[in-house]
């Protein structure tokens, strides 16, 4: 069988640290971009991921760190574990032995040299050789291993199964697994943007195995499909560059906190009387948007200047959607025309030093506004809230 040993990542890359994201997310991805047509990609189905094929065929892949340790040393129980697991799934009739592929990947190499011939076998009597020595490491008399019982169910499956497994066995290691992801995305955005296109697929794939899961189900997303969101998502954000969330929605304990203290932006909605839903909404933003501004400039992404600029254009608008509601709405409410001017300002899309944001930024931002009262909603905000 042909070497799986990738080529080497560039001097740049960080390993472990993959964009917030653990390695089974990173590989979903790397799969779901790499997959032919027709074919559907799952995350902890049937193993940690898996390639289904239209004919019945699969791919079965573990994902191992290696950042710490040698998952691959003869003596493993890391490797064990896959070898018994994958003989579980054929002797239960999961899985067929001969339509299945079984791949142990690794992040970053490392050396190992039983699973080295393991992967290097692609006939019968090479992995019945295999097997008559993986079968002297377990005999009476040996001294007692921790990957013993491991090796002993593997070898229960039979000599038909076991030999399969091996000729169908394939290691694949690489020092960096965003490496591949970065490389289709290098085509088609621009440099500086590559590492935020690779977020935001590795995330868009792990949230839409999260939808299918709360739905009740399986999680399985079909390559193809994903690939056409994500290159419609491309052609629209990729010329212009993209600011990626830097945390997610927070929890129901975070945004009631922030309720329960009423700061001056959840005082002016709650002036128009805002709904709750929405109230709760605009915390969330608020606190993402917050998060966001910190690590884009703490990281460089963009300058102090850039902010007050998108300030001063949102405020600009805000001026506008206040006039325009005034003019035309002048007999409503006043509780009903600042909603109405809410709704307006947030609705709004404007760059970040031309790149676009995320959909929550402008509203949170211009829930950050309301804090300091530089705008209100309510028409006479400024006779209750006064300016920071």
């Amino acid at each position: 069988m042909a070497t799986a040993l990738l080529k080497k990542a560039s001097n740049s890359a960080a390993p472990g640290q993959y964009l917030g994201y653990g390695l089974q997310d990173v590989r979903l991805c790397h799969h779901l971009l790499k997959s032919a047509g027709g074919c559907s990609v799952s995350l902890e189905f049937i193993e940690d991921t898996a390639i289904h094929w239209p004919d019945g065929r699969v791919l079965l892949e573990q994902a191992k760190s290696a950042l710490s340790g040698n998952p691959i040393s003869d003596n493993s129980t890391e490797l064990w574990k896959c070898f018994a697991n994958w003989a579980r799934l054929c002797s239960c009739g999961k899985v067929d032995p001969k339509l299945t592929k079984f791949h142990l990947y690794i992040c970053p190499p490392k050396k190992g040299a039983l699973v080295h011939l393991l992967h290097s076998a692609s006939t019968k009597p090479e992995a019945a050789i295999l097997l008559a020595e993986i079968n002297k490491r377990v005999s009476k008399g040996k001294k007692l291993k921790a990957c013993d019982p491991l090796i002993s169910e593997f070898l229960s499956a039979g000599m038909d199964t076991c030999q399969n497994i091996i000729i169908n066995f394939c290691l694949v290691s690489e020092p960096d697994p965003l490496e591949q992801i970065r490389e289709l995305f290098r085509l088609s955005v621009f440099e500086n943007s590559v590492e935020d296109f690779c977020s935001h697929a590795i995330g868009e794939a792990k949230n839409r195995i999260a939808a299918l899961i709360r739905a009740g189900d399986s999680p399985m997303i079909d390559a193809l499909e994903f690939r056409r969101r994500l290159q419609a998502f491309t052609r629209k954000y990729g010329a212009r560059g993209l600011l990626v969330p830097t945390t997610e929605q927070p929890n129901n304990m975070q945004v009631r906190a922030i309720l329960a203290a009423t700061p001056i932006f959840v005082q002016q909605l709650m002036k128009v009387n805002t709904p709750d839903e929405a109230l709760l909404r605009a915390i969330g933003d608020y606190l993402r948007s917050d998060a966001d501004r910190t690590v884009w400039a703490a990281d460089g992404r963009i300058v102090e200047e850039s902010l007050n600029e998108l300030h001063e254009g949102l405020k600009s608008h805000f001026q506008n959607v206040r006039d325009e509601v005034e003019d035309l709405m002048s007999e409503m409410d006043s509780e009903t025309r600042g909603r109405k001017i809410y709704r307006d300002c947030i609705k709004h899309h404007e760059p970040l030093e031309s790149q676009c944001v995320p959909s929550y930024f402008i509203s949170g931002t211009y829930n950050m506004l309301a804090d300091f009262a530089t705008i209100g909603w309510h028409p006479q905000y400024s006779m209750w809230f006064k300016c920071k």
